[in-house]
């Protein structure tokens, strides 16, 4: 996975080269590299593409490729796609030159904008389509994508027992494959599945949900992790476990980058604050969907919840409109014979393949693991060598230099005095607000000036501690903020005040990303390794 990073890293930083000298460079090659990015960093992919200008592009083949992997970035990235006209450009040139498995890949994502327009049999005919001209071009990487797009429209046809079939299917398609999106995807949505089974499903539910989360953490694509977030936000809160559920909304929400059209979120946030008895935030939150031009089950169950909460404080008329609202928005129900028909006549045209390939599985398996097995003691140790003789180097660099040369305004003293840092004037605020907060709320906190002398003062007082975090492990500024607040001794549930507004236990994940990049090993407190970092840098000096 690291290595993965590492070749993403210099991807970009050729990117931000090439982009530098557009006019001269040709854009083919961005394309290309837009291509290579798709997979694993679907926001890297789609800033390329974003900064291609369609009139450059003079061939008819690199306007297509074009269309298509633009309609491509943005479903991956999870954007509502509801205009066509762009993956028709791609349609119509590889429909002219006959070839099968870029046919099968533009009809499978223009099957996805009827999706997204919720015409559902027109995207499963658009799925069907590509589903032939993918057996025709030996295009088999796009079963699991097509199996999974079935296996939802399934599932929002509360067609559940015929949706985990084919998302099982999925599952061992992606795993044959190595599509750990696809997996993701595949394991979350089976988990919502087993969730709406009832109580007895929802340990099997957050197995299958978290899972899926660990798999997705080692995307650095956040939009990768959103879907799981929902999920296991409405599981912890049919599970009764209110703070849980809370924790996994926010995270959906703040995981967006359109925060302004984000209904689901809205509504799962809303919810999540109801089930918290924290009405006015869900207030706040489930009015924001009816500003949605669709998603009629989502305007539905918010005016569910806004009833509710109107009934509670008396408000009879209020409630009675959101009733009202609530019959309006429910989704009429659609002809699921016709629907289940259509999808099973897809599925069992691919009935025989897909029968060779359960009896090959096993098989197919056991070589896998065989394979791996043979080269993963290699992989391990050379990896540990490596590591181990990065931070070698990294120590011996944070000796010879006296001023560091990252983004922030740190400067390293060789003396660090104990009495510069706890009579500054920013340690003596920090922690005059950290005791008003025991007591009641407060607006005070530090600005931008501030947090440069806490910051300067800690790295001082640490041995260079912040150099070197910053130097290894490239932590944001957010991130840079938290270790100060750990190291200056502020308690973990006022934190969050410091660094916005964030809840503790969001605030805890913050720290567990922390160790994460510093590789500390699981179990450990992030004070605990901060300190245990700065004896090793001082016993270094």
């Amino acid at each position: 996975m690291k290595h993965t990073a590492y070749i993403a890293i210099l991807w970009l930083i050729g990117f931000l080269f090439l982009n530098s000298c557009t006019q001269r460079h040709n854009p083919y090659t961005l394309l290309v590299q837009a291509d290579s990015l798709m997979e694993e960093y679907p926001d890297s992919a789609l800033h390329i593409l974003q900064n291609i200008e369609p009139q450059q592009l003079n061939a008819q083949a690199d306007q297509a490729y074009y269309a298509l992997l633009l309609t491509q970035a943005r479903d991956k990235n999870y954007i509502v796609q509801t205009n066509d006209s762009l993956i028709r450009i791609a349609v119509q040139y590889y429909n002219s030159i006959g070839d099968a498995s870029m046919q099968a890949e533009a009809h499978y994502y223009w099957g996805c904008i009827w999706r997204d327009k919720g015409h559902h049999l027109k995207a499963i005919e658009k799925y069907h389509e590509a589903q032939v001209l993918g057996k025709k071009g030996k295009y088999t990487e796009l079963s699991a994508l097509l199996y999974s797009n079935i296996a939802y429209l399934y599932y929002i046809k509360d067609l559940n027992f015929e949706a985990d079939s084919v998302y099982q299917l999925a599952e061992q398609l992606a795993l044959q494959q190595k599509d750990t999106i696809s997996l993701v995807f595949t394991l979350s949505q089976r988990g919502t599945i087993n969730l709406e089974k009832g109580e007895n499903f929802y340990s099997e539910a957050e197995r299958q949900m978290q899972q899926a989360l660990l798999i997705a953490e080692h995307f650095p694509d956040s939009t990768i992790r959103t879907p799981v977030y929902e999920s296991l936000s409405k599981l912890y809160s049919r599970m009764g476990k209110a703070e849980k559920a809370l924790q996994y909304a926010k995270l959906n929400y703040f995981s967006k980058e359109d925060t302004l059209h984000c209904y689901r979120a809205f509504l799962v946030l809303g919810d999540a604050y109801f089930k918290n008895k924290q009405y006015d935030s869900a207030k706040i939150y489930l009015q924001k969907v009816f500003a949605a031009d669709r998603y009629y089950v989502t305007k539905a169950d918010a005016s569910m919840r806004l009833a509710e909460i109107a009934e509670m404080r008396g408000e009879t008329a209020v409630a009675a409109e959101m009733q009202k609202k609530q019959s309006a928005y429910t989704d009429s129900t659609q002809q699921n014979s016709e629907m289940r028909e259509i999808l099973q006549n897809i599925i069992s045209q691919d009935r025989e393949s897909g029968e060779n390939f359960r009896e090959q599985y096993v098989l197919y398996y056991a070589i896998i693991v065989f394979l791996l097995s043979s080269v993963v003691a290699t992989i391990v140790i050379t990896y540990y060598i490596r590591r181990k003789q990065k931070r070698l180097f990294e120590k011996e660099q944070l000796r010879q230099s006296q001023q560091t040369e990252v983004d922030l305004p740190i400067s390293k003293k060789e003396e660090p005095i104990e009495e510069e840092y706890e009579s500054s004037a920013v340690y003596i605020k920090l922690k005059m607000i950290a005791r008003t907060l025991v007591k009641a709320e407060t607006s005070e906190n530090l600005d931008e000036e501030e947090w440069r002398q806490l910051i300067i003062i800690t790295n001082a007082k640490w041995d260079g501690i912040i150099t070197y975090l910053n130097t290894s492990y490239r932590l944001s500024t957010e991130e840079i903020q938290i270790c100060c607040l750990y190291l200056a001794g502020i308690p973990v549930k006022h934190i969050g005040h410091f660094v916005m507004r964030y809840a503790r236990s969001t605030i805890q994940l913050k720290a567990k990303e922390i160790m994460q990049k510093m590789e500390a090993p699981q179990g450990r407190l992030l004070k605990d390794a901060l300190f245990s970092l700065s004896q090793e840098l001082k016993s270094n000096q």
